[in-house]
C-alpha cells in the first residue's frame, strides 16, 4: 500500500504546519517524495477537500473534510474516560493510589480511581464521593480557579466542621488557602480528613487557567511530607499532558466540562 503510504507522510506534514502552511518544495525535502509526486497528489487532496492553498503564499494546510474527520473522531471519545490513563501514569510514578475529580452543578466529586496492584493500604476514596471544598485538596485544586463570587457561594453552602485537629475551619484562612493554591498550582490536604493520611493535587486545564477537573495522590502522611518534592513534580508533569490532551479535545468539539 505505497500509496497510503504517501499520502499519510504528506497529511503529516502539513498537519505539522497548521497556521502558515507548507509548500510543496518544503514537502517534497520533508516527504523525499518528487515535486511531480506531491503536485498531482495535492491537487486530487484540494478536490476532496482534504487539504486546501493559500492564494497568496501558495502553501497548503489541512481541510475541512480533514478536520471534519479529526472532530467526529473526537466527538466519539469519552474525554472523562480518557483522563483516567493519567491516573495510572501517576500512580506508577509515585507508587500511590490516584483519582480524578470533577465540579458538577456546585459540587466536586470523585470520578475515577486507580489503586496500583502492590498498594498494601487501601483508601477510601472512591468514585461518586463527594469532596467538600474546604477540607479536600481535590476541591481546592479547582475552586482556586473559579471566579470570586463562585467561590464565596461554593464555601457558604458548606456546613464547615472540624473533622480533625488539621481541618481549617475559618473562612478567611480558607480564602488564604485559595489565593495560594493558584498562585502555586497545586492543593493539599494535609490530615484534614483523617490523621495520617494526606493528599496533593493538581488541576487538569481544558483551556488557559479553566478547570473542572483535578488529578490526586493520597497516601500515608509520612510519606507524602518525605516525598513532597518528587510527587508535586510527578503530578504537574502528568498534569500538563493531560490538559494538552483535553484542550486539544476542547478545541476541536462541544465538549463542555
Amino acid at each position: 500500500m505505497e500509496w497510503l503510504k504517501r499520502f499519510t507522510e504528506v497529511m503529516d506534514c502539513i498537519s505539522e504546519h497548521p497556521i502558515d502552511g507548507i509548500g510543496i518544495s518544503d514537502l517534497s525535502r520533508e516527504t523525499n517524495l518528487s515535486k511531480s509526486t506531491i503536485h498531482r497528489m495535492l491537487s486530487s487532496m484540494v478536490q476532496h477537500q482534504l487539504v486546501t492553498q493559500n492564494f497568496h503564499t501558495k502553501n497548503y494546510m489541512m481541510g475541512p473534510k480533514a478536520m471534519f474527520w479529526g472532530s467526529r473522531f473526537l466527538r466519539s471519545q469519552d474525554p472523562i474516560g480518557l483522563m483516567g490513563q493519567y491516573c495510572e501514569e501517576v500512580s506508577r510514578a509515585t507508587g500511590l493510589y490516584s483519582y480524578l475529580s470533577r465540579f458538577q452543578g456546585d459540587q466536586v466529586y470523585c470520578i475515577h480511581t486507580h489503586q496500583p496492584s502492590d498498594l498494601r493500604n487501601k483508601f477510601f476514596v472512591h468514585v461518586g464521593q463527594r469532596m467538600p471544598f474546604y477540607c479536600t485538596a481535590a476541591s481546592k485544586a479547582i475552586l482556586a480557579y473559579k471566579e470570586q463570587n463562585i467561590i464565596d457561594s461554593c464555601l457558604a453552602k458548606e456546613s464547615i466542621r472540624p473533622i480533625t485537629p488539621h481541618t481549617l475551619t475559618d473562612i478567611g484562612a480558607l480564602k488564604h488557602e485559595l489565593s495560594r493554591v493558584l498562585d502555586q498550582g497545586v492543593a493539599f490536604c494535609l490530615q484534614e480528613l483523617e490523621v495520617g493520611v494526606s493528599a496533593i493535587s493538581v488541576p487538569i486545564f481544558h483551556e488557559d487557567r479553566e478547570t473542572s477537573l483535578s488529578i490526586s495522590v493520597v497516601g500515608e502522611n509520612i510519606y507524602i511530607e518525605q516525598e513532597e518534592d518528587a510527587i508535586i513534580r510527578e503530578l504537574k508533569a502528568v498534569s500538563q499532558k493531560a490538559s494538552e490532551h483535553l484542550k486539544s479535545m476542547h478545541l476541536l468539539t462541544s465538549i463542555k466540562l
